[in-house]
């Protein structure tokens, strides 16, 4: 019986690592010691964990407004500011930082969604 658990948890392990094959860094706002100096620049504490990355197309507004969206789900329950993606984000260069529009939590699994620009359909 022990075999067939130590067996299980190590499939559930390997499936989980099929699922999040990407690689994001969870960036969170540290407080500002001088928020109203010239050269203001927000700072992050990031967390690097596994992800999974879809880019979609997102019915996002009552209206039915549809937007260019990009979703990173991360297995467990985390809390973050904005999204560094792996190849991208540089520490210190907040041209490399994608602020999160919403956060949904599910049983074991955290959703960001970084909203990029409104898509235009028909002609519209």
């Amino acid at each position: 019986m022990v075999n067939l658990i130590q067996r299980a948890v190590l499939l559930r392990l390997v499936g989980d690592g099929m699922r999040y094959q990407d690689k994001v860094y969870l960036l969170t706002k540290l407080i500002d010691e001088d928020p109203d100096s010239l050269n203001h620049q927000v700072s992050y504490r990031s967390q690097v964990v596994p992800a999974n990355v879809q880019q979609i197309n997102l019915t996002f507004a009552p209206n039915g407004t549809v937007y260019n969206a990009t979703v990173i789900r991360v297995y467990g329950r985390y809390q973050a500011d904005a999204i560094g993606f792996d190849g991208e984000y540089v520490e210190g260069d907040n041209d490399t930082v994608h602020e999160i529009q919403k956060v949904s939590q599910h049983d074991k699994q955290t959703a960001f969604y970084i909203i990029h620009n409104e898509v235009i359909l028909h002609g519209e």
